[in-house]
This record gives C-alpha cells, sequence and structure tokens, in this order.
C-alpha cells in the first residue's frame, strides 16, 4: 500500500473504532519463550491424538505435568 497524502476521513475514524479484536495479553500471561523437542513421527502421532481427543493443544498436552504441579 502507497502513503496517503490526505487525512483520515471521519467515516474511516469511525470504522476503525467499532473494530474489535482480541484484548491484548498482560506480559505476565505472553508466551514469548520456545523449546524443541525432537521425536519419532509415532510419537507425535500418539500425542497429536491425545491433544484432539482431550480436545487441548498440543503445548498445552505437553506442558501439563509443569503446568499441574504449579511451577510456571
Amino acid at each position: 500500500m502507497s502513503k496517503r497524502d490526505r487525512a483520515r476521513t471521519e467515516a474511516e475514524v469511525v470504522a476503525d473504532s467499532l473494530r474489535t479484536g482480541r484484548p491484548p495479553k498482560k506480559p505476565a500471561e505472553r508466551q514469548t519463550e520456545q523449546v524443541t523437542v525432537r521425536m519419532t513421527p509415532a510419537m507425535r502421532k500418539k500425542l497429536e491424538k491425545q491433544a484432539k481427543d482431550e480436545r487441548v493443544p498440543l503445548a498445552e498436552l505437553i506442558m501439563r505435568p509443569w503446568t499441574e504441579k504449579g511451577d510456571s
């Protein structure tokens, strides 16, 4: 997109104020670190099936032993 040479119209400003989205997370709730875990395709398939059956993200399933203990 190119830069505008004009100011935003009142309709554009109103439209922007009506847009809703996900509110930002608090800094303490943000997950910014990544860890790589190597596993066999069979292990991954088993974990993905378990996560799907429990309707939780794969990362949540993997982190469950630590989060249940209360360690953050």
